[in-house]
């Protein structure tokens, strides 16, 4: 490869380049010898063969006519080839007389005669490049001393990449181009009137002969001709792997064998390293499988057609069905009527944002209902289409935890709202008899009694406070309104009307911003502000209140902030504000219950929000809760 031939003169051919030329010229593999106008000069039989025009029909055509199209790299192989002595092998397409087009790879030499030039090709038909030369059994054959195309086609089995060996009958090797050396390390003068046995391994030396033997007397053939793959011994001692084709031809009446093969051990090398990337495959598809397949979890994989990609076991161990089964059904088959909508709704938002999170009731074969929760991911296949992909896990036992603690809670409600209205009425008699005591026998109490008696009274009053108190706790869950759109501006200025006295009696200032709109119940979250509110004035300190109320968007929720410039909090405290009946300080510095802010945290909580403070002794305090976004309006 790589460099023209120049041919000395010659008055003859010796024989083996008789042999040679003979040989490709009647070669089943395609040759064309071009003039340096791209002329089509000579062909042999198998070349009109492949492109179905006569021979008479191609000579003295441009070769760029029997082509689909004459890419850039024919054109500059005919132009800078005599300059420079290139040699190049080109994928062409030919178009054939029925019309058909046929890809072959062309191998062009450049052959150079004094001043005189030509080109020769040689075509190998995709995807069979590497087919045996047919070579035509005829006894016939003339020398081609006097075929002014000899040279050529001898020059070309010179500069093939391809190894040529020419034996006779006898198994006595009588041409070698340098092919054979590049691949098989012995320089024909080595090979030349040697045996053949010599690049065949000494294991199969017997079987050779043996086979050679049979067809020589018979005619049978033990393997494939047309193409085969053998080992052949190098020069160095290793074995070669070759893809090999085989004929025989006869020559002024001998028998001669050809060989055509090229070194295949690239290919083995790349057939060994994709088998061994297929064996490392497998194993990690089967470690995979039996990792998925160890995971209590079902694990699913879904197209963007709802059609389940992959699972493992336990999706068969829940639902019942057989594999064969779940390959034939939809993701939503898995699902009853209720839950169908809420899952095909959960794989929209996993396309289009990401990630989602549902409940849903599994349906299995035996028609019974699991609650399963399914976590899910998208992600892109080695093909580039999205898919979602996630595992669900059986809540029955979650489920069964929670509608017990739920039905626990609910009792304890009952039970606290009863407790505390049952309380009410032995309290408010207390009181009342108290008072009438106090009336009726106000002259026969000294000044100790008046005392004892407004002792009891006020703990009546604020026995009385705790029960109701207790009462609005005790409701939050079971009383309380359904969640709907609420305008919280609306809702605050309920709040500064309810409080207008006391607002104006502490000289308080209270600054907001504009409110979102929240999804919520409108009573419990005017008494969150009133609590707020409330607690703001009665923490002011020594200097008039002053209170801002502000609101943040912080993704699906809204954040609200009630801040004062109060006595603040120390750190140490701020766990303890949000508990039942908890005080920092005493009824006389601040009245109150001890649960507003209790009842707050139980109402945020309802809301689906969390509430928490922020403080600094002597600078003042924030409490900041949230709550959800209303609807698409807010977006």
């Amino acid at each position: 490869m790589g460099h023209s031939n120049d041919l000395p003169p010659s008055d003859g051919a010796s024989d083996a380049t008789q042999h040679i030329a003979s040989l490709l010229t009647r070669a089943s593999i395609g040759v064309v010898h071009l003039a340096p106008d791209g002329a089509i000069a000579t062909v042999n039989e198998p070349f009109t063969e492949l492109t179905g025009w006569s021979r008479e029909t191609l000579l003295g055509n441009s070769f760029a006519d029997v082509l689909v199209t004459a890419p850039r790299s024919l054109r500059s192989l005919l132009t800078e080839a005599p300059t420079d002595g290139r040699s190049t092998t080109l994928t062409l397409p030919f178009e054939t007389a029925d019309g058909d087009v046929v890809a072959c790879e062309v191998h062009f030499e450049t052959v150079v005669d004094g001043d005189d030039y030509a080109f020769v090709g040689v075509c190998y038909r995709q995807p069979n490049r590497d087919a045996e030369a047919d070579l035509s059994e005829r006894d016939d054959l003339q020398p081609v001393e006097t075929d002014p195309s000899a040279k050529a086609f001898v020059a070309l089995a010179d500069a093939i990449p391809d190894g040529i060996i020419l034996l006779d009958s006898d198994s006595e090797i009588q041409y070698a181009n340098p092919a054979v050396e590049r691949i098989l390390g012995y320089p024909a003068s080595e090979l030349v009137g040697g045996s053949k046995l010599s690049i065949i391994p000494e294991r199969l030396r017997d079987a050779h002969l043996s086979a050679l033997n049979r067809y020589l007397e018979t005619g049978v053939r033990n393997i494939d001709w047309e193409y085969v793959e053998l080992p052949a011994h190098h020069k160095e001692g290793h074995e070669v792997p070759l893809g090999i084709s085989f004929n025989d031809f006869r020559y002024n009446g001998e028998r001669y064998f050809v060989g055509l093969f090229r070194d295949i051990s690239p290919r083995k090398e790349a057939k060994r390293a994709l088998e061994e990337r297929e064996k490392r495959l497998r194993q990690y598809k089967e470690y995979t499988s039996n990792l998925l397949n160890a995971i209590d979890d079902v694990f699913y994989v879904i197209d963007s057609g709802g059609n389940l990609q992959r699972w493992n076991r336990s999706l068969r161990e829940v639902t019942g069905y057989e594999r064969d089964e779940i390959e034939s059904m939809q993701t939503l088959e898995f699902f009853d009527e209720d839950a169908r909508v809420t899952i095909a709704d959960a794989m929209a938002e996993c396309f289009e944002r990401g990630s989602v999170r549902v409940e849903a009731n599994i349906l299995t074969k035996r028609d019974e209902r699991i609650p399963y929760e399914f976590v899910a991911t998208r992600l892109d296949d080695p093909d580039g289409n999205p898919v979602v992909v996630g595992l669900g896990r059986d809540i029955s036992e979650r489920k069964e935890i929670q509608r017990r603690l739920e039905a626990s809670n609910d009792r304890l409600e009952q039970f606290a709202y009863a407790a505390s209205h049952d309380l009410k009425e032995p309290l408010r008699m207390v009181t009342s008899y108290l008072q009438l005591v106090e009336k009726r026998y106000a002259d026969a109490l000294d000044e100790d009694g008046e005392e004892f008696i407004e002792y009891a009274v006020d703990g009546a009053e604020r026995m009385r406070e705790m029960i109701d108190g207790l009462l609005q706790y005790s409701r939050v869950e079971t009383q309380g309104d359904p969640f709907e759109p609420t305008e919280l501006d609306a809702v605050l200025d309920d709040v500064l009307t309810d409080m207008q006295m006391r607002v104006e009696e502490s000289d308080a200032v209270v600054e907001r911003e504009n409110l979102p709109r929240v999804l919520g119940d409108e009573g419990q979250l005017r008494q969150v502000f009133q609590n707020l509110l409330s607690n703001a004035i009665n923490y002011s300190g020594d200097e008039p209140p002053h209170i801002d109320v502000s609101a943040e968007r912080a993704g699906d929720v809204w954040r609200l902030s009630v801040r004062d410039e109060g006595i603040g909090i120390d750190s140490e405290d701020q766990e303890r504000i949000f508990r039942v009946f908890e005080r920092l300080h005493t009824r006389d510095e601040h009245p109150g219950t001890g649960l507003g802010l209790t009842l707050c945290q139980r109402i945020v909580e309802r809301h689906g929000g969390d509430i928490w403070v922020d403080s600094t002794p002597g600078e003042g305090t924030t409490f900041s809760f949230t709550l959800p976004v209303a609807d698409a309006r807010d977006e």
